[in-house]
């Protein structure tokens, strides 16, 4: 059987998933193939070396993820020669913007027809529900536009052979929109290890092996949903008097020139260091007293159950999905209320008045976030999409 996974770029966790399950294919003998539709950085593709055929797109921008139907439709297209030409089994789409182009490449004339999975891995109706726009004309035609895209979003979603949800909350939030649940498979994203031994950045280095110092480490791309600026606002608000406290941020995006101008308003450009993005984040995250994430909306987190896998606690924003689950599972960390300065503050207070203590959920981990568990639960959901046919 050759199974084609088809990843949208190397941002969060969607990627990481899907390497992790080539892998495993790759393993159980299955032909394996991935597709990915933006240009990569060159230390993420190594890690798609288990799979037999990589096909990088090479599709320029973030302009047809924000805009455009006719570039989108291009990309359908070129999308569907791809497929045509490596003619997979089955079609596995990580994340529901993937899953749309696949479904509108499926009415190309001459398309070859391929069952398909959408694996689900993020807040969909949190991220749909910030784009719109009100105050112009122009606004409400791009409101037209996005209700028109939500409703194929939806389609696509409705037709998928397999759904594949990364959490429970978020699977409930899709609960209303008429699935079929003898075709749904609730997934936990596996906790990965680093497999980099890349040096520590000097200055954190020297931060996290400072027992005088009580370090943080945020690991997030610098974009509106992750809420830097409620961080650094907190952060600064927490340093009033704990002189002692330092924050770590790992990642990059577009708003990370916005976000070092913030520090340096607050007057923590000296205690706030960005590090960029890094291959290796769990070796901060060991040293760390806790890993803070105080995101607008999640899917499943991966970073908050890797932090936990490295040893130490999170502090993270009860957002609609992933963290409050998260917490639950591992019965640790503290959730604090989205948006809200003064909690997530004294979140950090109290961690920095409390000895850090080593968390052990080795045993849930294994349970819940293994890569094994994951690879499992995605082939037996394989299995039941091919015995069924196509039109099941």
């Amino acid at each position: 059987m050759h199974i084609c996974h088809i990843v949208l770029n190397n941002i969060g966790g969607a990627p990481k998933v899907a390497n992790s399950l080539i892998s495993s294919q790759v393993k159980a003998g299955y032909e394996v193939s991935a597709v990915i539709l933006t240009d990569l950085d060159s230390r993420w593709i190594l890690s798609f070396k288990s799979a037999h055929r990589v096909i990088v797109m090479k599709i320029a921008g973030t302009l047809f993820y924000i805009g455009g139907a006719i570039h989108q439709i291009w990309v359908a297209i070129q999308l569907n020669k791809i497929i045509a030409e490596q003619k997979p089994d089955i079609i596995i789409c990580h994340t529901v913007f993937i899953t749309k182009l696949f479904y509108l490449s499926q009415f190309i004339l001459g398309s070859l027809s391929v069952p398909y999975i959408s694996y689900i891995h993020s807040d969909y109706i949190s991220e749909s529900q910030i784009e719109r726009q009100t105050d112009s004309i122009t606004g409400l035609i791009q409101n037209l536009s996005t209700s028109i895209s939500r409703w194929i979003d939806l389609r696509a979603i409705q037709q998928a052979n397999g759904l594949v949800f990364v959490c429970k909350a978020l699977y409930e939030r899709f609960s209303n929109f008429g699935l079929n649940p003898h075709r749904i498979v609730i997934s936990y994203n596996p906790a990965i290890d680093d497999t980099n031994n890349e040096p520590l950045n000097p200055t954190a280095n020297s931060w996290l092996n400072n027992s005088q110092l009580i370090t943080f480490v945020c690991a997030s791309r610098f974009h509106h949903q992750k809420d830097h600026k409620t961080l650094l606002k907190a952060f600064a608000k927490a340093s009033e008097n704990n002189l002692n406290i330092r924050l770590i941020l790992l990642g990059d995006g577009e708003l990370e020139t916005e976000i070092q101008v913030l520090a340096n308003s607050l007057a923590i450009n000296n205690i706030v260091l960005f590090a960029g993005s890094v291959p290796n984040p769990r070796a901060y995250f060991s040293l760390s007293r806790a890993v803070i994430l105080a995101s607008h909306f999640e899917g499943l987190p991966l970073v908050l159950v890797e932090a936990v896998a490295s040893g130490v606690t999170f502090i993270a924003s009860d957002c609609p999905v992933g963290p409050r689950e998260i917490s639950e599972i591992l019965k640790c960390g503290t959730i604090v209320p989205p948006s809200d300065v003064d909690a997530l503050a004294e979140a950090i207070i109290d961690h920095v008045k409390t000895p850090q203590q080593k968390i052990d959920r080795s045993e849930q981990i294994a349970q819940f976030f293994s890569e094994t568990s994951c690879g499992n639960q995605l082939e037996s959901l394989i299995q039941q999409v091919v015995s069924q046919g196509l039109f099941s």
